[in-house]
């Protein structure tokens, strides 16, 4: 089994300038395309290749919009956010950018669900007196 190296310190210092790009851009009121609504996303982490090729942001969209709607649209107009990242980092080469969705929040609200759900919570009472 291979593990995965850790990211080195120009991966992380790209992929945080890239975070930074991307949440300046989001934020602007007037970037509304195609029904995307990119203020009611927020990029819960982002990561880069090791040859710095490529870069994965996770979304995390906001009430009211759906995430994998958001995330749909984001990937379809994923140039228009590429060439501000190309204007703004300093990089050879402008990383090619896949959006997806962050489901961690999903999996922690189901983790939660399952450990207050009566029945978990009466076997760890009864184990708890031992």
């Amino acid at each position: 089994m291979t593990q995965s190296k850790a990211p080195s310190q120009r991966q992380l210092r790209v992929a945080e300038e890239i975070r930074h790009v991307l949440g300046r851009q989001f934020s602007e009121d007037n970037l509304f395309i195609d029904g995307l609504k990119p203020a009611y996303d927020m990029i819960t982490e982002v990561t880069v290749s090791p040859d710095l090729s490529y870069a994965t942001v996770l979304i995390r969209a906001i009430a009211p919009v759906n995430t994998l709607e958001q995330v749909t649209l984001l990937n379809a107009h994923k140039g228009v956010f590429r060439k501000e990242i190309g204007r703004k980092v300093k990089l050879r080469i402008v990383p090619d950018i896949l959006f997806r969705p962050d489901l961690q929040f999903e999996e922690t609200n189901r983790m939660d669900d399952i450990l207050n759900d009566p029945r978990v919570r009466a076997d760890v009472a009864k184990y708890a007196d031992d």
